[in-house]
């Protein structure tokens, strides 16, 4: 058939290659397509273990602040405590003396039965009295031999509390063991009570690893740097495992934790702004494959002092062989889909050419012409205000959108005026609505003429404009506010009939970026800079300053 038509057969033979390649595409971009979502999948299946791995936290936390607000108002427990802090005091402080190291036995024995209770129910693995005003240990319950030393510069959480006098939570270092630990200060018996130190209770990871597990159905290990561990114990504590990642394994529910370690990268989210992100992968450790989650964690310090280096690492992982049997399948079902279709659509085109190869042409030309003709009136309508020939609110908006974004990504200037013509419903009431158009008309051809080829005049409603200034500060904004208070009285102006001439005069709000955390919230300042402009007599711009929590006039020029 196509032997009597060249034309016919090379449309047929490049339809066919087109329609291969397509498939091809098809193929891949699906491919391309699963891999994403089983992405997004695996980035949502972190974000919620991270969650659940944080309640079951909150959930410690709470447990080791309760056992030890327990203890702290046993009467016993602090009428011994209250009679130590003397003797510590009569006798030089530090651990005291002989009359401080009898109290540290009796109160040793009031809690010593609270303590077994504590650690075998609870997993409670330190129970520790501080003196104030700083940190300085009278009794480790925990280990009662050690007692004395000042810790001031590096339990901080205790510190906070005694000087602030109310309970905190929080994962903290400390010289025998790393713990998340519930502190609260400890009051005597006296009438008001007096504050007279503060007493805390806390666990490990390594207590609770397993529980953790079990709670988010999924193995868990926590990582420490290095560094702090070293510097914070008295000895470098027993590892469960030792691995080359530079970092303190503080505990694991599983020791295939050693195959993941030795396959990913941990230098990489030390630092910067990933470094407390959810990252969620596949690792592939040669037997099996695990969707690995993990992030920063905060110490106590790090937390009330916005560091923005993680003290540590969570890693949260599971078998992920029944994902990638799923990946796999699908990919097989788009390879055997695309063939099937490339047959059928073959034979279609065989069949189906001869009849729509004349009528293809012409109905392309036209619907593209027709297409063509009304995406640009659709383009017009969408984004462009008729009567000023500025840009409409809605192309407004999108613009200070992306400029807001690019802005704040280059850590660069941005600026927005909100202008409205002054009494300009006088205008209309007295001269008539189309000398009000007239205005506004002259107005928009002010402005566009105006700005920069990068900037964006815009209509925002009514007789209120808009200008987005890119790169420009608080005080390149006045300029040009300045500026268009200067001329625009002339060039919006018009004459009555009587042939007088009118000026028109307007009022302007500034603001700077630097304010706002989103362009809703700038665009919202600049008017209420406007409102400010108008309340102080109009024909005037006003700048919004956050520190004056009020805007600062600008006199026009």
């Amino acid at each position: 058939m196509f032997t009597q038509e060249p034309s016919k057969r090379s449309t047929f033979l490049a339809i066919s290659l087109v329609i291969l390649l397509a498939d091809s595409l098809f193929v891949l971009v699906n491919y391309w397509q699963d891999r994403e979502n089983l992405q997004a999948s695996l980035l949502q299946e972190g974000k919620r273990l991270q969650t659940a791995f944080n309640i079951a936290l909150d959930m410690t936390y709470t447990n080791m602040s309760q056992l030890a607000t327990f203890v702290a108002t046993d009467p016993n427990v602090r009428d011994l405590f209250a009679r130590s802090v003397e003797a510590v005091a009569e006798e030089g402080g530090g651990a005291g003396g002989p009359q401080a190291a009898a109290l540290r036995q009796r109160l040793y024995n009031a809690v010593a039965p609270s303590w077994r209770k504590m650690t075998e129910q609870y997993s409670v693995r330190q129970l520790h009295f501080h003196l104030g005003p700083g940190s300085t240990s009278f009794l480790r319950v925990h280990k009662p031999e050690k007692y004395g030393d000042n810790m001031d510069q590096l339990r901080h959480m205790v510190v906070d509390v005694n000087q602030q006098q109310v309970p905190k939570t929080g994962l903290e270092l400390g010289r025998v063991y790393s713990g998340l630990r519930g502190i609260v200060p400890v009051y005597d018996n006296s009438t008001p009570p007096q504050h007279i130190g503060a007493l805390e209770a806390g666990t490990s990871y390594r207590d609770i690893i397993q529980l953790l597990s079990k709670t988010i159905d999924a193995d868990v290990a926590v990582l420490f740097r290095e560094d702090r561990v070293e510097a914070a114990t008295w000895q470098r504590p027993d590892e469960i495992l030792r691995s080359n990642c530079g970092c303190f394994v503080e505990a694991t529910s599983s020791m295939t934790l050693v195959d993941i370690l030795a396959r990913l990268q941990l230098s990489d989210y030390r630092t910067g702004p990933e470094a407390f992100s959810v990252h969620s992968e596949l690792i592939n450790t040669g037997n099996h494959t695990f969707a690995l989650t993990h992030f920063g964690i905060q110490d106590y310090i790090g937390t009330r002092d916005t560091a923005v280096v993680p003290v540590g690492r969570v890693l949260i992982w599971h078998d992920a062989a029944p994902l990638v049997a799923t990946l796999n399948h699908n990919t097989q079902a788009n390879i055997i889909l695309a063939i099937a279709g490339f047959i059928l659509v073959e034979l279609l085109l065989y069949f189906g050419i001869n009849l729509t190869h004349r009528r293809l042409r012409q109905q392309i030309r036209k619907r593209t012409t027709e297409i063509r003709a009304l995406n640009e009136q659709l383009t017009l309508q969408a984004n462009s205000d008729v009567l000023t020939g500025l840009a409409n609110r809605r192309a407004m908006m999108d613009k200070l959108d992306q400029e807001f974004a690019h802005a704040a990504r280059e850590q660069r200037p941005l600026c927005v005026l909100m202008i409205d013509l002054d009494h300009f419903k006088q205008i209309n009431d007295t001269f008539g609505h189309a000398t009000g158009d007239k205005v506004l008309a002259a107005t928009g051809r002010y402005l566009q003429n105006s700005c920069r080829n990068y900037d964006l005049a815009a209509r925002y409603g009514g007789e209120e404009f808009c200008i987005i200034l890119p790169d420009t500060t608080q005080q390149g904004a006045r300029t040009v506010a300045d500026k268009i208070l200067q001329e625009l009285p002339k060039a919006a102006g018009f004459t009555t009939p009587d042939g007088d001439n009118r000026a028109v005069t307007c009022s302007i709000g500034i603001c700077e970026n630097r304010y706002s955390k989103n362009s809703q919230r700038l665009l919202s300042l600049a008017d209420a800079a406007l409102y400010a402009a108008k309340q102080q007599g109009r024909n005037r711009a006003v700048v919004y300053e956050k520190k004056a929590e009020a805007a600062h006039r600008v006199q026009p020029s």
